[in-house]
């Protein structure tokens, strides 16, 4: 058992953050890692390509995944699939945090780059 405590928080410009709470690293996973992210009103991330799937789960608000030139809004008590390869980002227009949980495929963050401009694998 772990709770936001006893993860490992990240805190990134602008208010957000991310925090690993279970992995290889931090207590033995084998095959997968979850995470919880915090998004700040104005929230915009550059788009990034993971290697394997990603799932996420929104707890809190809504926002919108940037897939190339594309927005695809989610809010409170959706689940999001992100194949592997796909490039995508976190935007929150809204005037609220919204905040999720996020699974990977692989027991620790998985190779990931940043997504070429206007490509999508």
């Amino acid at each position: 058992m772990v709770d936001l405590a006893g993860g490992k928080r990240t805190d990134l410009p602008g208010g957000h953050w991310v925090c690993e709470l279970i992995s290889g690293a931090l207590n033995g996973a084998s095959a997968s890692m979850l995470g919880f992210s915090s998004w700040q009103p104005g929230a915009a991330t550059k788009q990034l390509v993971h290697e394997v799937d990603e799932l996420c789960y929104i707890v809190d608000g809504e926002g919108k995944l940037s897939i190339g030139d594309d927005r695809v809004s989610y809010s409170a008590g959706q689940a999001v699939l992100i194949p592997a390869g796909v490039p995508h980002g976190v935007v929150n227009d809204s005037a609220a945090p919204m905040s999720m949980v996020y699974v990977f495929s692989s027991p620790e963050y998985p190779p990931t780059r940043e997504a070429d401009a206007g490509s999508v694998d």
